[in-house]
């Protein structure tokens, strides 16, 4: 007998005394585990910081550039803080996104303040030893005669650059005035800024157009077109050279057939044989198509 009960005999688990037992013998394995693991997670740390400041994999060994059409491959390389041979951690930053994702933020900002012809910039490291570097150009979506060669503006109107002669693949609008000296960077000032915003939406057609004909029933509009001269709010003539001489002056309206237009001129440059018929004017803004040859 212990206590006045039989040797068999055992507590209840359910009452007070056995519950207190229970929740003391708890606290005393959390007690006993918790160094166990905090010790765990140190030896993780320590396991992972070594391997990532002694893994070859983790030194730079090459740096790419892509996206690259006007920049030159050596501006964006001189922007580059990082070589060859260094640790990739060094530079990490600028922000919780760039830490997270190992970018280096800094540069990206150096590159995008530095290179007016750069719409944004992505530094990044990439396992294993390699730092790419992503850049996307400002589009180029109109071109402005102006003194001394040809100014090609963004869909905000502002300069992108100045090139002295003809390397790009937009129409140049013609017959606009400019107030003052474009600067790079800077809005271009004008007398009518809607003649600007008009061609701008022509332009956006005649890509549109070129984009959409996946058929190739008719040709590339943008490849044809050179020029472009409005000549009322909605009407515009676009012009087209001929390799024997001369231009095909194409009189459009700029509306809800502008499309449609587009198509019929798409295929009477291609199956229409139409720059065999010489200079002349191509009215595109009636119910019918007409063509005027130049007088001989």
């Amino acid at each position: 007998m212990i206590d006045g009960y039989p040797k068999s005999f055992k507590p209840s688990p359910f009452s007070e005394k056995s519950r207190k037992k229970r929740a003391s013998e708890r606290r005393r394995r959390m007690f006993v585990g918790w160094p166990l693991a905090i010790l765990s997670a140190i030896a993780f740390v320590l396991i992972l910081v070594t391997l990532v400041a002694y893994m070859p994999q983790f030194y730079i060994e090459r740096i790419t550039v892509s996206g690259l059409r006007l920049v030159a491959h050596e501006e964006v390389e001189a922007l580059i803080d990082k070589k060859t041979g260094e640790h990739f951690i060094g530079g990490v930053g600028g922000g919780l996104i760039q830490y997270l994702t190992l970018r280096y933020g800094n540069m990206e900002k150096k590159i995008e303040e530095t290179l007016p012809l750069v719409r944004s910039a992505k530094v990044q490291f990439h396992f294993p030893s390699e730092i790419r570097v992503a850049i996307v150009e400002k589009t180029e979506i109109l071109a402005v005669r102006v003194s001394g060669g040809f100014a090609l503006l963004d869909s905000g109107l502002n300069v992108i650059r100045i090139a002295g002669e003809r390397d790009f693949d937009i129409p140049v609008l013609e017959g606009i005035r400019i107030q003052s000296t474009p600067e790079i960077n800077e809005k271009i000032v004008v007398d009518d800024e809607s003649q600007l915003l008009a061609a701008i939406n022509i332009t956006a057609s005649l890509i549109e157009h070129d984009l959409s004909n996946n058929d190739r029933e008719g040709i590339s509009l943008m490849r044809e077109v050179r020029q472009l001269r409005q000549v009322s709010e909605h009407i515009f003539y676009v012009f087209i050279p001929l390799s024997q001489g001369g231009e095909i002056r194409v009189k459009l309206e700029d509306n809800r057939s502008l499309q449609d237009s587009l198509k019929v001129l798409s295929y009477l440059l291609g199956e229409g044989d139409l720059k065999n018929r010489g200079s002349g004017e191509l009215d595109l803004t009636g119910q019918s198509v007409f063509f005027r040859p130049d007088a001989s």
